[in-house]
């Protein structure tokens, strides 16, 4: 479908389309140190057709729609907006509640459509996939072994395209032919196709992509391979099977999966292909489950990363760990400690021994514990990914607490109550992605890639299939090999339970939570109504251990109705194309 109002746009870019071209292809050239293409007069004028028999400018026009796509939030005041999803899955609590990410977290999704930075609707970059693939396959001159590759990159960008829309709205219009300005009005506004069509549609794609991209197990350059549109079919299947076990069917058809089964056997089948002949492995460099769990996100292009968003403290930078880096030990500005980590986050990690994390507050409350105790226990992916009252950071320890008795005798160094930024919201931030190595980091300085797929949740991803194909076998298997490179006990008896929490754990502030509580129809009973909570810690310098006390410092109450497991198509795209219907119950 193209919008009404985009049609003046596709005019406009259509009459500028050779400038356009021209202004990408020299960009991408340049940086390439092409010799030939770096000999192109810049006033020469490049035809349509002439882009299509350079792979420099196709190289170009494909590095647009990866640039295009938002495999990771990057918009709001110095990128907040990355941290929205992470809110509305109730990890964290962004900032104050007069912060954009945080306001859109709780408030109610009506009729009007999901706000900004929750809605995809990525039409311009569908309409430059479905270019590429036309253009190469009818009119392109370059080698077969080119043409394959570029169209099976622009297969891998639709079905990501198709998947961020699907798992929000349902069944979408599936478009494979560029809609241009003269496309016929029936054909413009096309109608929604189910979400069964869609998700067949998305792994159709991936499997024909995953036939001439790279075999190389490798996310160092930021373009898709083999096993990354195989993990991208992982993630759909698994997210389809789940739709199918536990949704029901809507809309005549048009929302539901019908048989969750075939969609659990290719996530179960594709899961073990990539795990059994990819070449990537599990990040194990580090003895210390924590530290190897912790760098695993800072170590960039290890074996475990399949796929990444690429950034650069030069050229591409962002605020991740500007914005997340706990205030004072070598960072005293202002702008920092933004990601606070709720109590009932904390409390899924369990300890080392397999006791549960989940300490209820009357007991939490009624003794005094020590940090070892109370955190320096549990999960060491907790550890690797939560700021907690004495974790260790850059030589010294993160601090939280609100004040301190009998300070004569408190440790060397002890401040009398820690920086305000710190504890002002829940006592925890987020450590996870946060580059250690960073001092003092000015804005949009933060080169940490940001990771789209690994393999840690195709492990996830096959446990879940095997678990409902009733392979528990398989699945304890899975599960425990994740928590075995954790440091954690096996898993015995394994329920359906233990499977989501694991991905809890495993996938915490990694983008996921939030899509799969809305996947396994659980978010309503997760989220609405409650007001998340946090920690107060008084520490005694004598016997060096806190008084704890529960605050809640949400300001209202999330929301989640039964309508929100689909997202609105929203008013204005309903009337840019009268084909569309609406999601139930907007």
């Amino acid at each position: 479908m193209m919008k009404k109002r985009n049609l003046i746009t596709l005019k406009t870019k259509v009459m500028k389309n050779k400038l356009y071209i021209l202004c990408i292809g020299l960009l991408i050239g340049l940086s390439s140190c092409s010799d030939d293409f770096v000999q192109v007069d810049p006033t020469t004028l490049i035809t349509d057709s002439q882009v299509w028999q350079d792979q420099n400018l196709v190289d170009a026009f494909l590095n647009n729609v990866y640039n295009n796509l938002e495999f990771v939030d990057l918009t709001g005041e110095q990128n907040f907006n990355q941290v929205l999803i992470a809110s509305m899955g109730m990890e964290l609590k962004v900032g104050d509640a007069w912060q954009n990410p945080y306001k859109r977290s709780v408030q109610i999704i009506n009729p009007n459509g999901a706000h900004r930075s929750l809605g995809y609707f990525k039409w311009a970059a569908l309409r430059d996939c479905n270019l590429i693939i036309k253009k190469l396959t009818i009119e392109s001159k370059l080698s077969q072994g080119f043409i394959d590759k570029k169209i099976a990159e622009a297969r891998f960008l639709r079905a990501y395209i198709y998947f961020e829309m699907v798992k929000r709205y349902g069944g979408m219009p599936i478009i494979t032919d560029p809609q241009d300005i003269d496309t016929p009005v029936e054909e413009l506004f096309a109608s929604r196709n189910s979400e069964q069509e869609v998700y067949d549609f998305i792994i159709s794609d991936l499997e024909e992509a995953a036939q001439n991209l790279s075999t190389t197990a490798s996310a160092a350059s930021g373009r898709a391979t083999k096993w990354a549109a195989l993990a991208l079919l992982t993630r759909a299947a698994t997210y389809a099977g789940s739709i199918g076990e536990f949704g029901d069917m809507q809309l005549d058809g048009l929302l539901g999966i019908p048989d969750p089964q075939p969609f659990w056997q290719k996530a179960y089948d594709t899961a073990n292909m990539i795990i059994n002949e990819s070449g990537h492995g599990l990040y194990k460099k580090h003895g210390d489950k924590a530290v190897n769990f912790q760098n695993l996100f800072t170590d960039e292009d290890n074996t475990e990363v399949i796929f990444s968003q690429k950034f650069d403290t030069d050229l591409k930078g962002h605020n991740w760990s500007v914005l997340g880096q706990p205030k004072g030990i070598l960072f005293n500005r202002g702008w920092c400690a933004n990601y606070h980590v709720f109590w009932d986050t904390v409390k899924l990690f369990d300890f080392v021994d397999g006791s549960s994390g989940a300490i209820s507050d009357s007991e939490l409350t009624s003794r005094r514990w020590s940090s070892d105790a109370l955190f320096g226990q549990r999960d060491p992916r907790f550890r690797a990914s939560v700021f907690y009252p004495e974790a260790p950071w850059k030589g010294s320890l993160y601090t939280s607490h609100e004040n301190t008795t009998n300070m004569d005798s408190a440790p060397e160094g002890w401040s009398k109550r820690s920086e305000f930024r710190n504890r002002k919201h829940t006592g925890f931030l987020v450590r996870k992605r946060i580059d250690e190595r960073l001092v003092k980091p000015p804005i949009n300085s933060d080169g940490t890639d940001y990771i789209v797929f690994r393999l840690g949740e195709v492990y996830l991803n096959l446990a879940e299939a095997a678990f409902h194909l009733n392979l528990v076998s398989d699945a304890t298997t899975a599960i425990n090999t994740l928590r075995n490179r954790a440091g954690m006990p096996d898993r015995v008896g394994l329920t359906w339970e233990n499977i989501m929490q694991e991905r809890r754990c495993e996938l915490f502030a990694e983008d996921q939570t939030y899509w799969d509580l809305r996947r396994w129809r659980v978010a309503e009973q997760e989220i609405e109504g409650r007001q998340l909570k946090g920690l107060r810690f008084y520490y005694d310098g004598i016997t060096r251990d806190y008084r704890v006390t529960v605050r809640i410092p949400e300001t209202v109450k999330r929301r989640f109705q039964e309508r929100n497991y689909y997202l609105p198509i929203g008013i204005y795209n309903l009337i840019d194309n009268p084909s569309l219907v609406e999601n139930p119950g907007y």
